[in-house]
């Protein structure tokens, strides 16, 4: 991912935890990651799975594309 894809990924699913009332010890038990990889993940360093990412969906009851940046 870019730079910017990885912010935008990283953005979406702090929003979408918060939103959800979820702490990131929760969804990365969710997801099966340590919660130092999910952070690492969140602040940009590293990129999101694709498996990562509709592991969260799953936990947070959204759509994937609700994770991935939109097309202008």
């Amino acid at each position: 991912m870019t730079t910017d894809v990885r912010r935008v990924v990283a953005n979406a699913v702090e929003d979408e935890l918060l939103r959800a009332g979820r702490s990131t010890q929760w969804l990365s038990t969710q997801v099966g990651i340590t919660v130092a990889e999910l952070r690492e993940r969140l602040a940009g360093e590293s990129d999101f799975t694709v498996a990562d990412l509709a592991e969260i969906a799953q936990a947070l009851d959204i759509a994937v594309a609700q994770l991935t940046p939109h097309p202008h």
